[in-house]
């Protein structure tokens, strides 16, 4: 039994790994890292609620590099911040127009690559891909929290 767990476990990482190598390499094809990609798409998802802590909760990532990004897009002209009317504290990340075009024409491109190769695959290992990493996210939570 140990070595089918070690088996699942070993083929989840090639699975995990092999994954962000195809985000990273589409990312670079564009001119961007996959993190630069990611913070777009965050972007784009919370238009109205989008800080510099839920892009670092959401990424996993450190404040200084999620800062660096966020730099990057605002001297490029693609992002700017405001300050939040429900708290005065917090800064909210939007597009500027020329960020929201730039973000909506690449996540397309993005949302067509992925569909492309959802298309190649059958309804049934579709749905097995989201019951899988659902049964497994869920799994590994109840874990850490025993």
């Amino acid at each position: 039994m140990h070595n089918d767990l070690q088996r699942v476990r070993h083929g989840y990482y090639d699975l995990w790994f092999g994954t962000n190598a195809v985000y990273e390499r589409w990312a670079k094809a564009h001119g961007l890292n996959n993190n630069m990609l990611l913070t777009l798409y965050l972007l784009k998802e919370y238009p109205d609620d989008c800080t510099q802590h839920l892009i670092c909760e959401k990424l996993m990532l450190p404040k200084q590099t999620v800062n660096s990004i966020l730099a990057g897009l605002e001297a490029k002209g693609l992002v700017t911040k405001t300050v939040s009317t429900a708290d005065k504290r917090m800064k909210l990340l939007v597009f500027t127009s020329q960020g929201a075009a730039y973000a909506d024409e690449l996540l397309q491109k993005m949302d067509d690559f992925e569909e492309r190769a959802l298309r190649t695959m059958t309804a049934r290992q579709r749905e097995a891909l989201l019951e899988g990493g659902q049964a497994w996210m869920t799994a590994l939570r109840n874990a850490l929290d025993d």
